[in-house]
């Protein structure tokens, strides 16, 4: 009898387990997904950071660094509240029976409008999971009084409480009291090693050219590999997929132009942003017959170029390059920078996953140059990387999100290389490559 017994209550555990696992899917079929993409209506450009709010629910989401939002919700009617700074809001309403797709183009404020000011507790630095992140909008930067007319987003960070000066009009910075060269600077995911130009008094980033800043002064995500001090992500523009533009401004130290436009409409832009010193210039005019062999100059410039093939794939493709020269005559000079590119493919696997696959090159480089009597050197020493990267984002529910992915990355780094000319006392030298 009390074998009988256990044979019927197992029995009843084994009905009672699959009749919950039956369940499972007729109660997953009572919830919903919202996903898409918030779009600039005049530009096309992807919003970062843009606010997603559900007004029954007083909760909501926002959109990653590629301007892709995820959100399940059960079966109702819903409205659905889209924010950003600088932008009017979008309200739509949507009867959330199956799951949908949106894409969603705000405004530009074009219009000083009521502002209310909420006393408010701001305790979202132990509320959100990652702490001591700081977003800086580009409006804003701007805005900001410069150092001879020149914008700089480096500079700009430096008002940020955690972040010195490493020295007054040096673009250089210390967080938290970690050394300027512990800080990682990416510019669209390539690393830039030397982020400055004029020895430190402007930073390589033409602010025509950024679209979005992110700073981590603490526990940098694992996707940026980790650094001592902070990581600075630095996004560019996209382009305008709508219409030409042509803007630029001529400073005391340099002047700049930036021309974007569609390759075809709605489908694909591009960006071109340059910017040079003229310093040099002016020295052409000078009597002196020493001073108009001199060189000092900087120049950078940004491209761009992205491509929408279907709704769920996106693939960009963008560069940086800029240089500094310095020379006195055809006894002394230098020159250094920085030359980056980025392939990049976004992809929406599914309404909760999406994808960014790159493949990144960075280099930075400097040559020193000695002419005295017969003796003619070249110095030259490099840091080159290639990086690729895949990255996830899962969308669990409204209060999860999973990143996770994998990066190889190959370091080649040239300490040193000494070229003489055959008539030259030196003999040319090279140090060993180092890789890892």
């Amino acid at each position: 009898m009390q074998l009988k017994f256990l044979q019927k209550r197992t029995l009843e555990k084994v009905l009672v387990t699959i009749a919950i696992l039956l369940s499972v899917p007729s109660l997953a079929q009572d919830r919903y997904t919202i996903s898409g993409t918030v779009k600039d209506k005049i530009t096309g450009e992807l919003l970062i950071g843009a606010s997603i709010k559900i007004a029954e629910l007083k909760g909501g989401t926002t959109t990653n660094s590629y301007g892709f939002f995820s959100i399940t919700l059960p079966q109702s009617k819903y409205k659905i509240i889209t924010t950003y700074v600088g932008f009017n809001a979008f309200e739509s309403i949507v009867d959330l029976s199956k799951s949908y797709e949106l894409l969603i183009e705000l405004e530009p404020i074009t219009a000083l409008q009521e502002v209310v000011v909420i006393n408010k507790r701001k305790d979202g630095n132990v509320t959100r999971a990652l702490m001591g992140v700081e977003k800086l909008d580009i409006k804003m930067i701007n805005q900001l009084p410069v150092l001879l007319g020149e914008r700089d987003v480096l500079k700009s960070i430096q008002l940020l409480p955690g972040i010195k000066s490493a020295g007054e009009g040096n673009s250089g910075f210390y967080v938290r009291g970690g050394g300027a060269d512990q800080n990682l600077i990416l510019l669209d995911e390539a690393p830039v090693y030397n982020a400055s130009h004029l020895l430190g008094f402007f930073s390589t980033f033409n602010s025509d050219a950024v679209k979005d800043l992110t700073l981590y002064k603490g526990g940098m995500p694992a996707q940026y590999g980790g650094r001592l001090s902070s990581v600075v992500d630095i996004k560019m523009k996209d382009g305008n997929n709508k219409n030409f533009d042509v803007s630029g401004g001529i400073g005391v130290i340099s002047s700049r132009i930036n021309i974007e436009g569609p390759i075809v409409n709605d489908v694909s832009s591009f960006i071109i942003s340059g910017r040079r010193s003229y310093a040099d210039q002016f020295l052409k005019f000078s009597s002196d017959s020493a001073l108009k062999n001199n060189k000092l100059y900087f120049y950078d410039l940004n491209v761009k170029a992205n491509y929408r093939l279907g709704k769920h794939d996106r693939f960009y493709l963008s560069g940086y390059f800029g240089r500094d020269v310095l020379g006195f005559g055809e006894t002394f000079s230098t020159d250094w920078g920085n030359s980056t590119a980025t392939l990049r493919w976004n992809h929406v696997v599914s309404n909760k996953i999406f994808s960014n696959t790159s493949l990144i090159y960075s280099d930075y480089n400097y040559n020193i140059r000695f002419k005295t009597g017969s003796d003619k050197l070249l110095v030259t020493s490099q840091i080159q990387d290639v990086n690729l990267k895949q990255d996830f984002d899962y969308f669990i529910n409204n209060n999860s999100k999973v990143k996770l992915g994998a990066n190889v990355i190959r370091h080649t780094v040239s300490p040193g290389r000494v070229k003489a000319d055959e008539t030259s006392n030196i003999k040319s030298t090279v140090v060993e490559n180092r890789n890892s």
